[in-house]
């Protein structure tokens, strides 16, 4: 092709046309540009498809990682609801200085059960490592960085603040006062130094309150996660 182009122009100056020589050269020139042009756009297109492939990669990580963190919410949740009706039992057992029996051994366990929501925070991180502009949608990346960032933020910071409570104050009691079985069930070494135990009784409280207020974050941060979840579906959809 360059050869038959060089051609072209050795025949135009041979013949001394320089008017059509140079009307072959504009011509020759604005192929080029042209050509280049093109090359530049299929270019920006193979680039533009690799970042879409790599966006939907990431959206398809988060999504799993979104459900993931949804079910471990709704287990929580259950749990927690749980550990609120056993301390309330409990509490108005030892106020009303019943007797004790076996079955209490199963409740007596409430203040020193999971309290943790044991979110995962991997496919967030990877993102933000990556860059969080991979994600092309703005309002997509504001909800997960506030879900991440303040939601989930807020579930650890608290996770924190409770295990320090159980290493200091739940954890020694409880070693102290019970021997652990299997179950895990908590039997009182001297069940009338419990009843007459005023710490033990605070402990279930705070135990009480915390199981409240974890039920009522595990259905908020549940929802949220949820709309952040349905969003990428509609992301990935487009």
């Amino acid at each position: 092709m360059i050869k038959f182009f060089r051609h072209i122009r050795k025949s135009l100056i041979e013949q001394n046309n320089m008017g059509k020589y140079f009307k072959y050269a504009i011509g020759e020139i604005l192929l080029v540009v042209i050509g280049i042009l093109i090359a530049l756009q299929i270019n920006n297109w193979n680039e533009n498809r690799k970042a879409d492939i790599r966006e939907q990669d990431v959206l398809e990580e988060l999504k799993q990682g979104l459900v993931s963190n949804k079910n471990i919410l709704e287990k929580r949740k259950l749990q927690f609801n749980d550990f609120q009706s056993k301390s309330k039992k409990l509490i108005d057992h030892l106020e009303a200085q019943g007797k004790y029996h076996d079955s209490l051994d199963a409740y007596f366990y409430v203040p020193t059960g999971n309290y943790s929501f044991g979110i995962s925070y991997a496919t967030f991180e990877n993102l933000k490592s990556q860059g969080l502009d991979i994600i092309s949608n703005k309002d997509l990346r504001l909800n997960l960085v506030k879900l991440y960032e303040e939601d989930y933020w807020l579930l650890k910071d608290q996770e924190t603040k409770v295990a320090n409570a159980f290493t200091n104050a739940t954890l020694p009691f409880t070693r102290k006062h019970f021997k652990l079985l299997n179950g895990p069930t908590y039997k009182p070494n001297d069940y009338d130094n419990i009843l007459q135990n005023a710490e033990f009784l605070n402990i279930l409280y705070e135990s009480n309150y915390l199981a409240q207020l974890y039920f009522r974050q595990c259905v908020r941060v549940s929802e949220a996660t949820s709309k952040v979840i349905e969003k990428i579906d509609e992301e990935l959809k487009e």
